[in-house]
């Protein structure tokens, strides 16, 4: 029996495999396992991974949740100690100033817990990848999904990714 041969991939779809096996990378999938579920070879997730600085990319995405709740407690500790510096100077007489100040804690200590109960970046990015596998499956029974439809919502995943990072910032 003749061996099959694979159809040669258009350079749309190979591109809206590109950026597929980025959000794999981004969420943690080494190159071998990205290679493995996008039908690619090594060398080739290898070779987009350096010409598109994934690693990089990835270390930038991952700034934490926690990271960022931390530097709001540090805040709140820095806001704290200016109070209790200028009451133990006895500077009292400026009760707005201090005031304002125990508002400024109040506001990052809420904000810092509606952080820590929240979505993170990472959690809505492994969805993301989630239903893109999923609609990459689809496409090879579902007509409606073209590779140039898969493409336009990776572009706007992407920059749903880039808004909740604003967001975070």
């Amino acid at each position: 029996m003749a061996k099959q041969t694979k159809k040669p991939r258009t350079k749309r779809e190979l591109d809206v495999l590109r950026d597929y096996a980025f959000r794999l990378y981004l969420s943690g999938e080494t190159q071998k396992i990205i290679a493995a579920k996008t039908d690619l070879t090594e060398a080739t997730i290898s070779k987009w991974a350096n010409e598109d600085n994934w690693e990089r990319q990835r270390k930038e995405q991952s700034t934490s949740t926690i990271a960022l709740v931390n530097s709001l407690m540090l805040a709140a500790k820095k806001i704290s100690e200016l109070i209790i510096a200028k009451l133990n100077k006895g500077e009292t007489d400026n009760i707005d100033a201090i005031t304002k100040l125990s508002d400024n804690i109040a506001k990052v200590m809420a904000s810092a817990k509606r952080i820590a109960k929240g979505i993170t970046k990472d959690e809505v990015i492994d969805v993301i990848i989630d239903l893109e596998q999923w609609l990459m499956q689809r496409m090879e029974t579902d007509d409606e999904l073209t590779p140039e439809l898969i493409s336009t919502i990776n572009k706007y995943h992407k920059k749903y990714i880039e808004y909740i990072s604003a967001q975070e910032a």
